[in-house]
């Protein structure tokens, strides 16, 4: 059985229809005592992001990883595996910190990686491919080619829709098992659409389907499908961006939150968040 620790390793502020929008970044560490694997590797530290983007936020980079994982006794050399949901730039920096560990990634994520489709374009950054590319095959790179197991109650699915690589974890508990769905429905309200518990403005008419994310590679019908496939393989989902989160499976466990309380996406950051590691 596995314990889960979603790692909050960073923030991004996105100027959004005259609003700013709050992206939490997390990282998920997943251990058995014995086994420590990081599911994504989360973004560069927020001035680099700033040169590349001119975005601007919190945290990020080696520093914010180092901190989180000490916080669990662990050092970068403790973790044995790197999985990678996808390849976009705030969910897979940060690899070279683990020159000993294995980065999983789907073939198809690198190839498009290489050749994105054009709205894809900002979100692959060359130096994150280069780095990836450098590693030794198979120890310090391994490439799945569709669903596989990484070690028993470590599931992981390709779910070709944000991107065509995309892959989730699914992880068994003690109390069941926990879906990173990443960036397949990266907030509660695209799990679900009618729910005012997940979103402050519900769709009633989606109330027996999920909504697509806006940023996708296939089309709305595979990613639907693709959410539906994890939905019948897994007990709760955790999404990459949701303030709301679990942040100690199973010690936290549900499938929903309560409320929209809690969700920070369109508050305005506070002089008492972090701004550094």
């Amino acid at each position: 059985m596995f314990e889960i620790h979603s790692l909050r390793i960073g923030e991004l502020y996105i100027p959004q229809g005259g609003k700013l929008h709050r992206d939490p970044v997390h990282v998920w560490l997943v251990t058995d005592g014995e086994n420590h694997i990081l599911v994504d590797s989360g973004m560069a530290d927020i001035k680099r992001i700033e040169e590349m983007l001119k975005v601007t936020g919190w945290g990020g980079g080696h520093d914010a990883l180092r901190a989180k994982l000490a916080e669990h006794g662990l050092a970068a050399d403790d973790i044995s595996h790197v999985v990678l949901t996808h390849m976009h730039f705030d969910h897979a920096d940060n690899t070279d910190l683990f020159p000993n560990a294995t980065v999983v990634v789907q073939k198809s994520e690198l190839f498009h990686a290489i050749d994105p489709t054009p709205s894809h374009r900002p979100y692959f950054k060359g130096h994150i491919m280069a780095e990836l590319l450098s590693r030794k095959r198979p120890k310090g790179l391994q490439l799945e080619d569709g669903d596989f197991e990484l070690l028993d109650g470590f599931r992981v699915l390709h779910v070709p829709s944000h991107t065509p690589g995309m892959q989730v974890p699914v992880v068994t508990t003690a109390r069941g098992r926990a879906a990173l769905v990443s960036d397949l429905g990266d907030h509660y309200k695209y799990w679900f659409p009618a729910d005012a518990r997940a979103t402050d403005k519900p769709t009633r008419y989606l109330g027996d389907t999920f909504m697509a994310g806006p940023i996708r590679s296939e089309s709305e019908r595979d990613w639907i499908a693709a959410m539906q496939r994890v939905v019948d393989n897994s007990d709760i989902v955790v999404p990459a961006h949701d303030f709301r989160i679990p942040m100690h499976m199973p010690t936290d466990w549900w499938a929903i939150p309560d409320s929209t309380e809690g969700d920070l996406c369109f508050t305005e950051p506070q002089p008492s968040d972090p701004v550094s590691f």
